[in-house]
């Protein structure tokens, strides 16, 4: 995937990862904006606009959702942190 084959109103997914607060999510995007150095997707639910440069193809941002949820899934299972060692008892 190159710099010609994205086109305006282009569908790609955003694999979001922001493990310092627990971020990790697909985003799909809608391309606003083609330049020679970097491209905008808008995304489809909250309208958030994400400036990528095209070095981020086939890293964080994918043709194809497969792609990008394994992704996703892979750094979520490297950076799962343990938030208690409480042990949750049901009482009857």
């Amino acid at each position: 995937m190159g710099k010609s084959i994205i086109k305006k109103k282009d569908t790609l997914y955003y694999a979001r990862i922001i493990p310092t607060v627990g971020i990790f999510d697909v985003c799909q995007l809608t391309i606003r904006t083609v330049k020679d150095d970097y491209f905008v997707g808008c995304d489809k639910t909250d309208k958030h606009s994400y400036l990528f440069s095209y070095s981020s193809l086939n890293e964080t941002v994918f043709q194809k959702r497969e792609d990008a949820v394994k992704v996703v899934l892979k750094a979520e299972q490297n950076n799962k942190k343990k938030i208690s060692n409480e042990v949750y008892y049901e009482e009857y």
